[in-house]
């Protein structure tokens, strides 16, 4: 798993007053809203006996440790030991990680690294359609996968297996063309070009747009970026029916895959074609998951040479050596060495603020590269 990343921690309106417990890189967080509505992320282990600040309330613009009453800004520091009465000399040490947090598409997105402002990589902006309600109509749906992100992902740009995954893919045929990976500096791109098929009943109505030129073949782009975990498919078909879906993959831990989807189309844009629309994007979900939940060894192996790759496999590959490109370039977990040592101590990802130095209560997560 990758540090000094931005992740999607969930739906920006599924944030209320009460705070929230999200799970992300194998660390507990806590999400909150201050008074003016602004969003903090906390790690959740109370910097004092352990106990979970998701559990807790909001009190004014801090949150209150439901154990002892220890209450934490969004800062991540502690404000007030009500044990201690208003009086005393908060110890320094008594303060959790805080994160920095942003909204985009909709998602509430955290940094989780110690980089610098000025260092951090920034989110792409990869959605223009989002917030075009003329053209497109827009659904969205939530999944958590038992399967690692890697592996999750590696399915997304995975096309030879759509033919005998998927119920959508069965006219396609089993010998495939394969498309080159144009490599970008956080990830890749690949463009597919190709004949329609014959002429058949459409599930789209006539309100699907026509082109006026009449397309004469179908242009697939298929994008990933290793920033914020991201995928997207661009389907402009000849028909003139085309989607895009757009995907954001959060590890909750090495095993497990928090997935954000958003899903755009500019045909049945009526908001009675949602439930349809948002039922065949879970079969098809579905169907990879009777899949890729059952690849063993469950994490990527340790050397590419223990898989066996063919040419169709070329955009699988790319992904694979852009995540270990950008895991040295910015941090990669210790999953191993973090499974052994939490056992007996709640470890924590690395904030801005530990970069300054002083003591913290909680150590933080093993690192390969440092």
């Amino acid at each position: 798993m990758i540090i000094n990343n931005w992740y999607a921690a969930c739906f920006a309106d599924k944030l209320f007053d009460t705070p929230k417990l999200v799970r992300m890189l194998g660390c507990d967080f806590v999400l909150f809203r201050t008074e003016n509505g602004d969003c903090a992320c906390l790690s959740n282990v109370c910097c004092h006996r352990g106990a979970s600040l998701a559990h807790g309330k909001r009190l004014g613009n801090c949150i209150q440790c439901p154990y002892h009453g220890w209450e934490y800004a969004a800062d991540g520091s502690v404000k007030r030991i009500p044990t201690l009465g208003n009086d005393v000399a908060i110890p320094k040490h008594a303060r959790v990680d805080s994160y920095p947090v942003q909204e985009k598409y909709g998602l509430l997105w955290v940094f989780l690294g110690d980089m610098s402002e000025q260092e951090r990589p920034a989110l792409p902006d990869s959605l223009s359609v989002y917030g075009d309600t003329e053209n497109w109509r827009m659904c969205r749906l939530e999944r958590e996968w038992d399967v690692n992100w890697v592996r999750l992902n590696e399915n997304l740009v995975d096309t030879a297996h759509l033919y005998l995954v998927h119920s959508f893919g069965k006219h396609l045929p089993s010998k495939m063309n394969t498309f080159p990976v144009e490599a970008t500096e956080w990830g890749g791109r690949i463009v597919q070009t190709f004949r329609p098929p014959e002429p058949k009943d459409s599930i789209a109505t006539n309100e699907a747009r026509q082109q006026p030129d009449e397309r004469q073949e179908s242009h697939i782009e298929l994008t990933f970026d290793l920033i914020g975990i991201l995928h997207k498919n661009s389907q402009q078909m000849a028909s003139g029916y085309d989607q895009i879906i757009w995907d954001a993959c959060t590890p909750i831990d090495a095993y497990h895959t928090r997935h954000l989807s958003l899903h755009f189309r500019n045909f049945n844009k009526g908001p009675e074609h949602d439930e349809d629309m948002v039922n065949a994007l879970r079969q098809a979900l579905d169907e990879d998951a009777a899949v890729i939940e059952h690849i063993r060894p469950r994490l990527t192996p340790a050397r590419q040479r223990m898989d066996l790759f063919v040419g169709t496999d070329n955009a699988e590959l790319s992904y694979r050596r852009k995540v270990d490109e950008v895991g040295r370039r910015l941090g990669r977990i210790a999953v191993h060495r973090m499974d052994e040592l939490g056992r007996d101590q709640a470890l924590v990802i690395p904030s801005p603020a530990r970069a300054e130095g002083g003591s913290w209560g909680h150590p933080s997560v093993p690192l390969l590269d440092r």
